[in-house]
């Protein structure tokens, strides 16, 4: 098919509002169709995050068609703290919130993404910037090679760094996924389950209504603080942004039917959270607390079991726990893929400065960790 012919840099509530019934549609034809691109998730991230930040979203039109959107945002930053920069990154990007970024662009539309490419590369207008970075692109999408190499080739690559995602593909029946586990884990997940449920009694209660998420969510917040305090170190939802996030985005998944939002409770006191995101046949875990003072309990696993195997129930075909691959979530039966953090530069003399910088640092950062080690 022909290139778009035309591209158009629209704001937030309109990409949001009235064009979201196209956005979806674009992203459903995509290789890139995940929750975190959604207008859902897009929408309650902006309305959060949106201080100190301008949004560029962006259509690429073929006639009066909309063929591709590519949802953007500029930021201000201090390279290395000292050069004031322009920084263009993906919506959603920068608050370690939203995994799996991309370009959305349908199946069989090959020429979109090349075209946005060239578009950003012109630098005009609202899109001019002096850094690019494209975070959390998943390495196995097309869109990923495609941007890599079109910069590549316009020496606009300056660095990559890969990230670790863990997920769990969940078989057909939970005694299948016990016995995948490696024995030890098998073993742990049986006894936990075992002791904690001696005596007490155990319910997991899903979040199914408006009128219960707010408590839900205040008992979240409450523990997943009390955890991370209990270890000497701040908690994420100790700031107000990141609460109205999670309240906005749990009344929107909540609405489409996309909230697995679970509570342990022990003799009917909430002792352990965890707010996943189900869509497309995997449930996304975002974030999870538990009360320190049953972490010998092991409540967290007890209550991660116990979601894995009503997944497995419901027919759900996948378990994601993001970026950050650990022993811990490996133990879970997980693999490894790989998001790519891409960065790119603009035109101009800032970017030329920045580019230059890095580059250097790249290249003697054998050297100087070589030095330091010589010096221990």
């Amino acid at each position: 098919m022909s290139a778009p012919d035309r591209f158009e840099v629209v704001e937030p509530e309109r990409a949001l509002g009235a064009l979201a019934n196209r956005w979806s549609e674009l992203l459903r034809a995509s290789a890139a169709d995940t929750v975190f691109l959604t207008p859902e998730w897009m929408s309650a991230w902006w309305a959060a995050y949106a201080r100190g930040r301008t949004s560029a979203i962006v259509l690429a039109r073929r006639g009066g068609e909309i063929v591709g959107v590519l949802p953007l945002q500029i930021v201000e930053e201090r390279y290395r703290g000292t050069i004031p920069i322009r920084v263009v990154r993906f919506l959603g990007d920068g608050t370690h919130d939203s995994d799996y970024l991309d370009f959305i662009a349908p199946r069989g539309e090959e020429s979109v993404v090349p075209a946005f490419w060239a578009w950003l590369r012109g630098g005009a207008g609202p899109l001019r910037y002096d850094l690019a970075r494209f975070n959390e692109i998943p390495v196995a999408s097309p869109h990923y090679a495609l941007v890599r190499g079109l910069a590549a080739e316009s020496g606009a690559l300056i660095e990559e760094e890969r990230v670790g995602c863990v997920v769990t593909a969940l078989p057909a029946s939970w005694d299948g996924y016990l016995a995948g586990l490696k024995p030890r884990m098998r073993t742990k997940v049986r006894s936990l389950r075992r002791e904690l449920e001696t005596g007490r009694a155990v319910t997991l209660v899903p979040c199914a209504s408006e009128e219960a998420l707010d408590a839900t969510l205040e008992s979240l917040f409450a523990l997943h603080q009390r955890r991370w305090a209990a270890r000497g170190e701040p908690g994420v939802f100790g700031g107000s942004e990141k609460r109205a996030f999670y309240r906005a985005l749990g009344r929107a998944l909540l609405r489409r039917g996309w909230l697995d939002f679970h509570t342990l409770t022990v003799d009917g006191v909430p002792v352990a959270h965890q707010f996943c995101a189900r869509y497309q046949g995997t449930s996304f875990l975002l974030q999870e607390g538990y009360d320190p003072t049953w972490e010998e309990m092991g409540v967290g696993n007890v209550l991660r079991s116990m979601i894995v195997e009503r997944l497995i129930a419901e027919g759900v075909g996948a378990y994601d726990f993001l970026a950050g691959v650990t022993d811990h979530k490996l133990s879970w039966g997980g693999t490894v893929k790989e998001s790519a953090r891409l960065t790119l530069r603009g035109r101009g003399p800032r970017a030329a400065i920045v580019s230059g910088i890095t580059r250097v640092a790249a290249a003697t950062a054998p050297l100087r960790a070589a030095l330091r080690r010589g010096s221990t």
